[in-house]
């Protein structure tokens, strides 16, 4: 399917292009053109090209660390359905080990702390 769309696309630009000399020798004068301008940009906007390496960086950066932290859930996902115990995430350096809190006991309420029973509600046209 990918093959057909890519000889659709093909056949439709060859289609597209002129056949006479005269609009050949333009069209590639513009194409010719166009692609010394866009490899031209940074020479001629550097505040734009600066701005845009900056953000470039920073969006790579982020999505190394998205990339980092799914593959890491991928594998830990894996580890505890295996059975295997799961690692602990890395803890800056200097961050004193705190212990952790152990959680609450349950079902610790007895009937007096439940307070007396209700009745029912009433029965709509009794």
């Amino acid at each position: 399917m990918f093959l057909f769309r890519i000889v659709f696309w093909l056949g439709l630009a060859v289609l597209l292009l002129p056949t006479e000399e005269n609009q050949q020798a333009r069209l590639y004068e513009t194409a010719s053109a166009t692609v010394e301008r866009i490899a031209s940009f940074c020479d001629r906007n550097p505040k734009t090209c600066a701005a845009g390496a900056e953000f470039w960086s920073t969006f790579v950066k982020k999505a190394e660390f998205g990339a980092r932290v799914a593959a890491d859930l991928i594998t830990s996902r894996g580890q505890r359905s295996e059975g295997m115990a799961q690692t602990s995430p890395p803890r800056p350096s200097g961050a004193a080990s705190e212990p952790r809190p152990t959680s609450a006991p349950r079902n610790t309420l007895t009937r007096d702390d439940l307070g007396p029973p209700r009745a029912p509600p009433p029965r709509a046209g009794a």
